[in-house]
């Protein structure tokens, strides 16, 4: 047990969910779990965060919600203006942030979720040891990969390209989370390339997801009858899901047995119900809609594969499938990519043209559907990985490290 005080910030973080908040909530439960932690979240999440805190018995845990005025959020609907009302939060937040810092008096503040590089965090304001991340950024979706009709989907990929380069290019609240981070928490390999040089010394490799231990059944590396393909994550281009739906045809078509599931929802559902019926594929693919985190994670356990062509940096629900006990198919590219590695799963091309690219994941699930033995042996690997590597008290196990790494930056800074 340690005396530091550790002071959080994760705009989103709730008990049971997946996803960002449920990845502010599993890194709040393991620093709570070794400091006197402070954590400032959405007014919303409050209650849930309490209760769940009480049942764990994390009585080192002290949670402060915070919103803006409700003059300065009128405008705000679901998902609508959300990341314009997340920057001026991060902005108002570190008001708060330094209050508490005046009667806590931090050793280590630490932005938790929805850390991008080029939205500041409030937490960058105080003059103490921060830790930033893990952080990441997504790349633009290619062009060939969105439909040639679909002029909103394109003119908001141009649209979010030119705010990140503005931003991490002249915001001066953005510049100032970089240069004040004593050290970053780096998602993949391909976000340093969009650092200045003088901060790279800063960055520490670092997953944020994380997984739970799992009790797999004996016969899960084993199928089952049908074929069970398996998607989970909005229903949107970034996410690859059109490539999904056209894969998962073109296999259908030798194998009738297999089977396709998908999780999540989002504006694509329209376009994938009728292309569903275009393709006749009505009895062979199930849209669940959203589920619960605990759903989602019965359904990983009685898949057979895990197809996510995603185009993000990051690929949360990755170490979870392979966790659950499934190789994975992904592209070779952005974070996916980069923990399927060369033994977990499938990893294919982004080719040239939205066929070619349809063309090759389909070449690799019929791979695993004709290989009984490889795609058991992927799907062991792929869980062993997931165990080893990716467990969230291995995460908490390594905080001593970053804190420590972080107030030493700070201390040789200021000698």
């Amino acid at each position: 047990m340690s005396d530091k005080r550790i002071l959080l910030s994760a705009y989103a973080c709730e008990p049971g969910l997946g996803s960002e908040a449920g990845i502010g909530w599993n890194w709040t439960r393991q620093v709570s779990q070794r400091y006197d932690t402070w954590l400032i979240t959405r007014e919303n999440n409050v209650e849930k965060v309490e209760a769940a805190a009480r049942a764990e018995g994390l009585e080192r845990l002290h949670v402060i919600g915070f919103d803006l005025p409700p003059w300065a959020r009128f405008w705000k609907r679901g998902s609508r203006g959300a990341m314009l009302y997340f920057y001026l939060w991060q902005l108002a937040m570190g008001r708060r942030a330094r209050q508490l810092d005046r009667e806590f008096d931090f050793d280590v503040v630490h932005h938790l979720t929805f850390a991008s590089s080029w939205i500041p965090s409030g937490l960058a304001s105080l003059d103490k040891p921060f830790v930033w991340g893990p952080v990441g950024q997504h790349p633009r979706v290619p062009d060939r990969f969105l439909m040639r009709d679909d002029v909103r989907s394109r003119l908001s990929e141009v649209s979010k390209a030119a705010i990140k380069r503005t931003l991490l290019a002249v915001d001066p609240f953005v510049k100032r989370t970089h240069q004040n981070a004593d050290r970053i928490l780096s998602l993949g390999t391909e976000f340093p390339g969009r650092l200045d040089g003088d901060i790279l010394h800063k960055l520490q490799p670092c997953l944020a997801c994380g997984t739970e231990p799992q009790n797999l059944a004996p016969n899960r590396f084993f199928r089952n009858g049908q074929f069970r393909v398996l998607y989970a994550g909005r229903l949107v281009d970034l996410k690859g899901v059109r490539l999904v739906i056209d894969a998962f045809a073109r296999f259908s078509l030798s194998r009738p047995e297999a089977r396709l599931e998908l999780l999540g929802d989002g504006p694509l559902r329209p376009w994938i119900e009728r292309r569903v019926a275009q393709l006749g594929l009505g009895d062979k693919v199930t849209l669940h809609g959203n589920q619960s985190h605990e759903r989602t994670l019965g359904l990983m356990h009685t898949s057979d594969v895990f197809l996510f062509p995603s185009f993000e940096g990051a690929g949360m629900v990755v170490p979870e499938a392979m966790a659950a006990g499934n190789p994975v198919v992904c592209l070779d590219f952005g974070g996916p990519g980069e923990m399927v590695g060369e033994d977990r799963g499938l990893r294919v091309p982004v080719a040239g043209s939205l066929v070619e690219t349809v063309a090759n994941l389909t070449f690799a699930l019929e791979q695993l559907a004709s290989d009984e033995d490889g795609r058991r042996r992927l799907a062991r690997q792929a869980a062993h990985w997931a165990a080893t590597e990716t467990t969230w008290e291995s995460k908490g196990n390594n905080l001593d490290s970053i804190y420590d790494g972080a107030i030493e930056h700070y201390t040789e800074q200021r000698a």
